[in-house]
């Protein structure tokens, strides 16, 4: 599932709808809520987990599609800048969903609707 953890850093994850907020939460360093359960807890924990592999260089954001990966996975292809011009001149037509490029992320979608209504 693709969820966005701020409002330029993106992450496939397998945890539940109903705890992504504990993991943005985590993500961004806010404390433990008390009236959480075990899977909230442990969704805010790997958010924190992210955020700190992020700080000390084991994670990083793909510039092209602001995917929050492992270093090892942007160096093991050393491709990502041919992938991210590729993705830019046409489309890919593949299951992969980290290289889709879409002009407009959802948040500017809406924040326009709201913008106009």
């Amino acid at each position: 599932m693709l969820i966005d953890l701020t409002d330029n850093v993106w992450v496939n994850t397998l945890i539940p709808s109903a705890n992504h907020a504990a993991l943005r939460c985590g993500f961004a360093g806010y404390p433990v809520n008390p009236r959480w359960n075990a899977a909230k807890f442990k969704a805010w924990k790997t958010g924190r987990q992210w955020r700190e592999a992020l700080a000390q260089g084991e994670m990083a954001v793909r510039s092209h599609d602001s995917m929050l990966v492992p270093v090892s996975e942007l160096n093991e292809n050393g491709l990502e800048e041919k992938e991210a011009k590729a993705s830019d001149s046409q489309p890919v037509a593949s299951t992969n969903h980290s290289r889709f490029k879409f002009p407009l992320r959802p948040k500017q979608i809406l924040a326009a609707f709201h913008a106009v209504s």
